[in-house]
């Protein structure tokens, strides 16, 4: 374990908020810490893993290196949807060019812009299991290791995307900079995080998904996370939480209902299949619409541009 400075204004005054275990992986200890930057109001875990500690955390079975095998067609159908909702961020600001996706997995967000045309698509992914997925069943260029390990040449990309893995960065300024630096100057970067100003963080606390110790190093609200892209030579374009919050909150519910005591693996189970059912989803959908019109929805999508794109 290693203590860090704040990433984004590198101060060390913090205090705690949450000391919370590996719910995914259900392990009790140890317990992660989750502290407030005193001077910028940043969230990160401190102390946290090491680089290299923190690999036996994303075993291969991690559900991020995996296609999906939806057991009902309504459950393929969403997740597609989910997929195509992801597309449309990049195609309102970008039509076709060079696509890097970062932490790109087996590569189904790749595999899904390719489907459009007009794309050359790039991934980096360093889970060399999840990679050869990407490029066997895809046939995807895919680097495995870290972007700055990819080396890629200046101005190389007109989209960059992060599909949920800044958060898991142990130096997200130096990341964003690399991005910047490979970045054309009419590019565009899209990045989705947990979002902490969400309903679901408020209303499930230390159970909120969102946390995810000790994978998630850095927890971002909008302002948090427009302080940083500006900090890197980045400038917003726009923001949205219209991604990807059904799943999140499921799976918030059941870290609460195991915090509780009630970690009865058939009761749970129960839970989330009544909750997927195509009927229940119709009816509550107006629930989890609502918070996003206010950006209040647990995942916060942001497009950002290098700030001298916007000053043309």
């Amino acid at each position: 374990m290693e203590y860090s400075g704040c990433n984004l204004c590198g101060s060390n005054d913090f205090v705690l908020i949450y000391s919370i275990p590996d719910h995914l992986l259900g392990h009790k200890d140890p317990l992660y810490q989750f502290v407030r930057c005193q001077k910028c109001g940043l969230v990160y875990q401190n102390p946290r893993p090491t680089i290299e500690e923190i690999t036996k955390f994303y075993p291969d079975h991690y559900e991020s290196y995996q296609i999906p095998q939806p057991r009902s067609w309504f459950l393929r159908n969403a997740y597609q949807y989910g997929l195509k909702k992801r597309a449309k961020f990049v195609l309102k600001h970008k039509k076709s060019g060079k696509l890097l996706d970062i932490g790109c997995g087996p590569g189904l967000f790749l595999h899904e812009m390719n489907k459009y045309g007009g794309w050359e698509p790039f991934g980096v992914e360093i889970s060399p299991y999840a990679a050869d997925i990407a490029r066997n069943q895809f046939g995807l260029s895919v680097f495995c290791g870290t972007l700055e390990q990819a080396n890629f040449p200046d101005n190389y990309f007109d989209a960059i995307t992060m599909w949920d893995v800044l958060e898991h960065l142990h130096d997200p300024s130096f990341t964003l900079k690399e991005i910047n630096r490979i970045l054309k100057p009419d590019g565009i970067i899209v990045i989705r995080v947990p979002n902490l100003d969400s309903l679901d963080a408020k209303f499930f606390g230390k159970y909120w998904a969102g946390w995810d110790a000790p994978r998630h190093l850095f927890v971002f609200g909008k302002k948090s996370l427009k302080a940083l892209l500006n900090k890197c030579g980045f400038s917003a374009v726009g923001f949205s939480s219209r991604s990807g919050g059904y799943p999140t909150f499921l799976l918030s519910l059941r870290f609460w209902l195991e915090g509780i005591g009630l970690d009865t693996s058939n009761l749970i189970r129960r839970v989330v299949e009544l909750l997927y059912h195509p009927v229940v989803r119709v009816l509550t959908a107006p629930l989890f619409f609502i918070p996003t019109l206010w950006q209040l929805g647990p995942l916060l999508v942001v497009v950002a541009q290098k700030g001298e794109a916007l000053r043309r």
